[in-house]
């Protein structure tokens, strides 16, 4: 539950800096949202690893955050995998377009996962 108010409290306070800094355009004010973002990166992480280490898998928090972290670690491999495409040769090229496609399928699934566990949540039906 601390690292969940510490998130809220980053989140919170960079939506204020960044406020400012459409008002500004500051050196100063500027930096400070650059490291106010850094530092709510930071404390996600912290509250996600958080979740996954200590809480429980019978709440839809616990899945929200797998499924996050699924969805996100899937995204760079598709990200990869499409950058190197062009490097490679044409029968390569062939299988690792369907082993994007499968991961895309995969990917879709992880989302309509998550999304339930999000009803879920807000329902309060765990």
């Amino acid at each position: 539950m601390s690292r969940l108010l510490v998130l809220q409290t980053k989140r919170l306070m960079l939506n204020s800096i960044q406020r400012r800094l459409a008002r500004s355009e500051s050196e100063s004010v500027r930096e400070r949202a650059e490291g106010l973002a850094r530092e709510t990166q930071q404390a996600q992480f912290r509250y996600r690893k958080a979740i996954l280490d200590y809480g429980s898998p019978a709440s839809s928090d616990y899945w929200l955050v797998a499924y996050g972290r699924l969805i996100e670690a899937g995204g760079a491999l598709r990200s990869k995998l499409r950058s190197a495409l062009g490097d490679l040769p044409a029968d390569d090229r062939y299988e690792v377009s369907t082993d994007i496609e499968a991961l895309d399928a995969i990917l879709d699934g992880w989302n309509v996962s998550m999304r339930t566990a999000m009803s879920a949540r807000v329902t309060g039906v765990a």
